[in-house]
């Protein structure tokens, strides 16, 4: 299937004796998707807007959603991160998440978002954090919120997997050993 969205997410995840990056993607429909990329390019960041084929590779613990053709998308509007200082999270009838708080630059702020777009910890609060906020036909729209604390962690993430591949790349081949005579 081919998607169009937003990074919201991004996580190392160990696949073998290998480590991928597992991405969060969020469309401005709000749906959200965990896939796997096993080749991270430069650019990848939270808030990257991305279009990309997701394959769905069966395995022995389920499926497995993969990323392939990834490149930035040109059809999504630009994105801008917003500081907030949520301050309460509640869940709606319907499942969804209600985020409230203040905004950095003054005021205050509900967003209803899906729970899959705000990785906000109820004991963490409040916290500061990080809309990804779009404008879509003169509508504001929240694409996700992520914690400054969580987003820390997942740009020093990146950048390990990023010097992890680096070195495997610059290591020299192995010699084999001959085998027994």
């Amino acid at each position: 299937m081919e998607i169009n969205g937003y990074v919201s997410g991004i996580r190392p995840r160990r696949a073998g004796k290998t480590f991928v990056i597992e991405v969060s993607i969020s469309t401005l429909s709000g749906e959200s998707y965990e896939a796997v990329l096993h080749d991270p390019p430069d650019w990848l960041e939270i808030g990257s807007k991305i279009a990309c084929k997701i394959e769905k590779i069966p395995g022995r613990q389920g499926a497995t959603l993969v990323v392939s053709e990834l490149k930035p998308s040109l059809s999504l509007p630009d994105i801008a991160q917003i500081e907030l200082s949520v301050e309460s999270v509640s869940e709606t009838p319907d499942g969804s998440l209600m985020v409230e708080g203040r905004k950095e630059g003054g005021g205050f702020f509900s967003y209803l978002l899906r729970p899959e777009n705000a990785t906000i910890d109820v004991s963490d609060l409040p916290c500061r954090a990080i809309a990804l906020k779009t404008l879509q036909l003169g509508v504001d729209q929240v694409i996700a919120i992520v914690p400054v604390k969580n987003l820390q962690i997942m740009r020093r993430a990146k950048e390990f997997i990023v010097q992890l591949k680096k070195e495997e790349e610059s290591r020299p081949e192995l010699e084999f050993l001959p085998g027994p005579p």
